[in-house]
């Protein structure tokens, strides 16, 4: 496909948790213009999206009825297919990664997900019995948290978009679709890290995953917390509302109003102690007390009504 030819998108006219058609502009600017420009022309890439987005424009609104900031305009299926297939090349995925791969940064997310098994563990009792917890990760990138799953005799599965990702993964059950994972559920946990955030039509593709999940069955979420975000003229503010990629922002309160809209009822994720050091456990138990006073976040556990 020649470069002169232009990205095509398509518009979202209404709400993707609600509905609603009441939908506020917050900014709006153009791919080849100002702080997106300059942050696009930064990242590493494979084949790089700029010279198909000239003169194409961003518009991120809210709705007025639930408060669900969003980007109107997303890529088309093909060009969307396209950004997962060229665009994020395995090499450009590599050197995004690359400056957050430090000794500390894999320490941490490795004692995360061990924290998220030991929660799934404990919430998952009643529902599973004395069978192991069977899990689906959607939007599992490399399998980290799948890889760690199964270190626990968990039965996990996997499904992610990116060819890379799949190819490259650390498990053998990672599926590009969920049609391929249907046979399996259902499910005793299903977890989404960093993945809503992304997603063209997030409640559709949650009205699936919930036909996935068992009665009892527990949901994970985690998204980037974009509170106060409205445009994007930082480093950060492009992270968190990303026009291609972060195309949907949460909140703590938006978060949990799209998720118990769907069915789900939101429960206190329990103390997990993954941690050598004394004073970080004491701190956890603290936390716990304390939970009432401390500010929302936008990693939430809930339970499928």
């Amino acid at each position: 496909m020649p470069a002169s030819e232009s990205a095509e998108f398509v518009e979202r006219a209404s709400c993707l948790s609600c509905g609603s058609s009441r939908l506020a502009e917050l900014s709006a600017g153009r791919f080849d213009e100002g702080a997106v420009a300059r942050f696009l022309a930064e990242d590493p890439w494979g084949e790089h999206p700029a010279p198909f987005l000239r003169g194409k424009r961003w518009c991120y609104v809210a709705c007025q009825e639930c408060g669900l900031a969003f980007h109107r305009h997303v890529l088309a299926p093909a060009w969307n297919e396209r950004r997962f297939s060229r665009w994020m090349s395995q090499e450009a995925i590599e050197a995004f990664e690359k400056p957050m791969r430090t000794p500390a940064h894999l320490f941490a997310r490795a004692a995360d997900h061990t924290a998220h098994v030991l929660r799934i563990e404990l919430l998952t009792r009643g529902p599973r019995g004395s069978s192991a917890p069977r899990v689906l990760d959607f939007g599992c990138g490399y399998g980290g948290f799948l890889a760690t799953c199964s270190q626990f005799g968990f039965e996990a599965h996997g499904v992610d978009r990116s060819a890379a990702k799949r190819e490259h993964n650390l498990v053998a059950t990672v599926h590009a679709d969920l049609a391929e994972v249907a046979g399996v559920a259902p499910f005793h946990a299903l977890t989404l890290f960093e993945v809503l955030e992304h997603l063209d039509d997030p409640r559709g593709v949650m009205l699936q995953l919930r036909d996935l999940l068992g009665p009892g069955g527990i949901l994970v979420l985690e998204t980037p917390d974009c509170s106060g975000v409205r445009d994007i003229v930082t480093r950060s503010d492009y992270l968190k509302i990303h026009p291609l990629d972060h195309i949907n922002g949460f909140t703590p309160s938006t978060l949990e109003r799209f998720a118990t809209a769907l069915g789900f009822e939101r429960v206190h994720k329990p103390v997990a102690l993954v941690t050598g050091e004394p004073r970080l456990a004491f701190r956890q138990m603290a936390k716990r007390v304390l939970r009432p006073l401390l500010r929302a976040t936008t990693q939430q556990y809930f339970r499928k009504r």
